[in-house]
Parts: structure tokens; C-alpha cells; sequence
């Protein structure tokens, strides 16, 4: 988005604050399901929490905690029965609840495209119907990949292009289809446990986006980054649908506002915080290995067709049918 764009938007968003100056502003009640420190929850207070805060207009934000507050699988269901008001986090912590948070990652698009194409309009009913929310934000577009962290140096198989044979994986809903598929045993845990699963040897590693591996400190036992690099991140915000509805027009405009604005600013700069963080990574010897050739289209093919294979079980074939017109280029 052009610097006009983003220009206009921030003087409409002190144009909702000056309007809602008299009133008291609405309060909201936020978790997020990463940790405070992790980068894409520094992210968010960054742009939008702390500065939406500062801006005293017509919303502010009471952070209640992370995942020390609510288990990370846990606050879906918290956002939908209203406990909390909004919640940030990785939307795969919830898939069983929204299916269509299972593929959000898989989006190809830029985000600009999808609020435009009719894509924005589809997940909101995803979200309404499995969630009882609104999406006011789905960041980070563009600005890191995930890859594959190993103990043990990758195996190559001409099908899937990595072999976990054998591997025992943390994971969650949504990377359990392309570690099946290439022969792992995936294991739900929480990213506050992976380092002691690691040190135990419970597992051999996890599927992670860019940003946050060495503050975690698991460089001490994953040596090997595998790629292609894939997926976009499924994190987003959103906020219970009874809290939104309750709101005041001038309330909605200055919340939705606020989504968008930290849409689109969250790309570069979360890219600046996973570089950091990758240099960091390196340094402690972690080493690249991104397949090359047909072992490298063979590792795309079975993590994107994997992934929506399971998907399509799981989701109405109207709706799957739809998120592939508009979240796919």
C-alpha cells in the first residue's frame, strides 16, 4: 500500500479518536496465545496495542495475559463464550473449532487482495459461525516462512521430498496432515514445553514460522532448518461477536481501523524481527538445507496438498471451494 494510503488511513483513525473524545472509550479484554516476548506478539503491542492505547480514542485495549492466563488451545473457546473480548494468536490453536483456520496459512494472495476479492468476507463467516467473532486482523503476509527444525540432519524421499519415518514431532491440527504424510508421528505441545520435549528427547523436532526460535533457546538441540520455506502466518486477531455488536458505529469504525492499520504495517515489520532472529539462529549453527530440484517440489507438494486434502474433510465443499478461488493466485 502506498504511503498516501497508509497516510489517509492514519488520519482517519484520529479523525474516529477526535469524534469519540467526549465519550468514555469502550474497554476491551485481550489474551494473546503466544508468550509476551514472542516476536509476533511484540509485534502486535507495538503497532497496535500500546499506540492504539496512547491514541485514547474510542477503544482501548487491558491486556489480560498469554497462555499463563488461558491455555493456547484454550482461549477459542474463551473468545467465543465471551471470557475474554479479543484474542491474538495462531489460528491453528482453534482449527477444530473454525475449520477454515486450517488453510488461512496456505493464502497466496496478498492480504490487501483478499479484504478486496470476496476471500475477507468468506472468513468472517468462518469466524461467525465457529467462532462467534469478527477478524479485525490477519498480519504478517509476506514477511516469513515456516520451516522444518531437526535434531538429526534431514532424510531425503523422492515422494514427499523429506522423510520423518520414524520421528516423533511436535505439532499442531495444523501441520499433523504433512507430518503424516511423510511418515511422523505429530504430538500437540505447547511452545513453552518443546524446549524440555527436545532436551528429553520426546520429540525431533517442529514445524515453526520465522521469528522467535532462539529466544525459546531451542538452538541448543534443533541443527537443521529444512525447505523450501512454506505457509504464510494463520495468526490473527479477533474479537468476541456479542462485544463487537455492542459497540457504537464510531467504536466498530475505530477497532476495524485499527486492524487494518496493523494488517499492514505488520509486514515489514516483522520481517526486520525474523531476520534479527534467523542471525541469531545461524550463529548458534543451525544449518540451511532447502531442497533443490524435484526433492524440493516434492517437499511443497506434500505440505500444501496434505494440507488442504485434510482441509476439504473437514470443511463444507461450498466454502472449501470458495477459500480456494480466493486465498490461491
Amino acid at each position: 500500500m502506498s504511503n498516501l494510503k497508509i497516510s489517509s488511513l492514519a488520519v482517519g483513525i484520529s479523525a474516529v479518536a477526535m469524534l469519540a473524545g467526549a465519550a468514555e472509550a469502550a474497554k476491551l479484554n485481550v489474551t494473546t496465545s503466544l508468550t509476551r516476548t514472542h516476536d509476533q506478539v511484540v509485534a502486535y503491542f507495538d503497532l497496535m496495542h500500546t499506540p492504539m492505547n496512547k491514541a485514547k480514542g474510542a477503544v482501548t485495549l487491558n491486556y489480560k495475559g498469554g497462555p499463563e492466563v488461558i491455555p493456547n488451545r484454550k482461549q477459542g473457546a474463551a473468545l467465543k463464550r465471551g471470557v475474554i473480548d479479543m484474542m491474538f494468536g495462531p489460528s491453528g490453536y482453534y482449527a477444530g473449532l473454525v475449520p477454515c483456520a486450517r488453510v488461512v496459512a496456505l493464502s497466496t494472495q496478498p492480504q490487501s487482495v483478499i479484504r478486496k476479492n470476496g476471500g475477507w468476507e468468506v472468513l468472517q463467516k468462518c469466524w461467525k459461525d465457529g467462532l462467534n467473532s469478527r477478524l479485525l486482523a490477519h498480519p504478517f503476509y509476506n514477511s516469513g516462512n515456516f520451516h522444518i527444525y531437526l535434531i538429526d540432519p534431514p532424510r531425503k524421499d523422492a515422494k514427499t521430498g523429506l522423510s520423518l519415518k520414524g520421528y516423533k514431532m511436535r505439532s499442531t491440527a495444523l501441520y499433523h496432515p504433512f507430518m503424516k504424510a511423510m511418515g511422523a508421528v505429530p504430538i500437540n505441545i505447547s511452545p513453552g514445553d518443546v524446549y524440555t520435549s527436545l532436551e528429553r528427547g520426546v520429540v525431533k523436532g517442529l514445524a515453526w514460522p520465522e521469528g522467535g526460535i532462539h529466544r525459546y533457546g531451542w538452538t541448543k538441540y534443533i541443527k537443521y532448518r529444512v525447505g523450501p520455506g512454506f505457509w504464510r502466518s494463520s495468526t490473527t486477531a479477533a474479537i468476541n461477536l456479542d462485544v463487537y455488536n455492542k459497540l457504537t458505529k464510531k467504536e466498530k469504525d475505530y477497532i476495524d481501523a485499527w486492524g487494518l492499520k496493523f494488517e499492514i504495517a505488520s509486514t515489514p515489520y516483522m520481517r526486520k524481527l525474523a531476520d534479527a532472529d534467523n542471525k541469531k539462529v545461524f550463529a548458534d549453527g543451525v544449518k540451511v538445507v532447502d531442497f533443490q530440484g524435484a526433492t524440493g517440489a516434492a517437499f511443497t507438494k506434500t505440505v500444501m496438498g496434505s494440507t488442504w486434502a485434510a482441509a476439504a474433510k473437514k470443511i463444507d465443499p461450498k466454502v472449501f471451494a470458495q477459500l480456494k478461488k480466493y486465498l490461491l493466485k
